[in-house]
């Protein structure tokens, strides 16, 4: 549905007009171009509007029909480079109302996906450091190649802890991973803390090398590797906890990520266990309050494993 939008929108749609789309005939959903030319998503029918205030990205307005006294809920883009995320936000919404035939109940359900995906639309606040970026793109390359694919969404999703206030990136079951992202050619990975690699229980250390390439390469974008993610989640309420998640960490659908492309180098995990080379609370002293250091690669490669 979203590769389907994507292709209607760019085939050059006349402003002023609109097409229906979903599977669902019992309530109307219509996706076009508004009078200005926006490229716009409309839900029409019969509810009592609430105020939905626009995010800056997304303009948000309530329009009543002259000729049916119909009520359309119009979200338009007013940043046509962000155009392939807002058909992912549209087919969110088809996906969240496809069993929905009254239409105050559906006009509920597409305000409060509305409002999970408003916070991923600034109008360019905030947007996170080059590092930070870099980190993100690998805890989001772990989700998309490893959790994802070895677990349940729903686990792989509940599992990321990464911008919560814990020490482990992923931790499941009997298991947890930390995932460090370096650039091409660095040889260390830096350790924040102690409680990052310290555990009684044996986790992964998880390496991404990434090469900093020209916009104009096809390699790993962050808005696109997000995108991916939320395509493989199929529950509207799973991907509202990942939309919560990605706010935390402080991501947000902007125009100028698509700038910073990246190529996958190298990835290594290794395993640290008992006898891997790390600092952890036993062996440093109580009056010592906080520790970062860093570990050389080079002398950790017996530790490498497989995943």
């Amino acid at each position: 549905m979203k590769n389907k939008m994507l292709s209607i929108f760019r085939d050059n749609f006349p402003t002023g007009s609109f097409i229906r789309v979903g599977e669902n005939k019992s309530i109307n959903l219509y996706i076009g171009r508004d009078t200005e030319g926006r490229y716009s998503f409309d839900y029409r029918g019969a509810f009592i509007p609430v105020r939905v205030i626009g995010s800056g990205v997304i303009a948000v307005n309530h329009i009543k029909s002259d000729s049916t006294g119909e009520i359309f809920l119009r979200f338009s883009l007013t940043n046509a480079e962000l155009l392939e995320y807002f058909c992912t936000f549209c087919a969110d919404i088809i996906d969240s109302t496809i069993d929905v035939s009254d239409d105050k109940q559906a006009y509920k359900i597409i305000c409060d996906r509305y409002f999970a995906w408003k916070k991923l639309f600034k109008p360019q606040q905030g947007k996170l450091a080059e590092n930070e970026l870099m980190g993100l793109i690998g805890e989001m390359l772990f989700m998309r190649d490893y959790m994802l694919r070895m677990y349940p969404a729903i686990t792989a999703i509940e599992s990321w802890t990464g911008p919560e206030p814990a020490h482990k990136d992923y931790s499941v079951e009997n298991a947890w991973y930390e995932v460090k992202t370096i650039t091409i050619g660095k040889d260390s990975v830096k350790i924040s803390s102690l409680e990052q690699l310290d555990s009684d229980t044996p986790g992964i250390l998880v390496v991404y090398s990434l090469e900093k390439m020209s916009p104009t390469y096809n390699g790993v974008r962050i808005n696109k590797l997000v995108t991916s993610i939320l395509d493989k989640v199929q529950t509207p309420m799973l991907r509202e906890l990942f939309l919560t998640k990605l706010t935390m960490a402080g991501f947000e659908f902007n125009p100028e990520n698509d700038k910073l492309v990246y190529d996958i180098h190298d990835f290594s995990a290794y395993k640290v266990d008992e006898t891997f080379p790390k600092l952890s609370n036993k062996n440093i002293p109580l009056a010592i309050n906080k520790v970062q250091y860093e570990i050389i690669l080079s002398e950790i490669e017996n530790y490498k494993t497989t995943l």
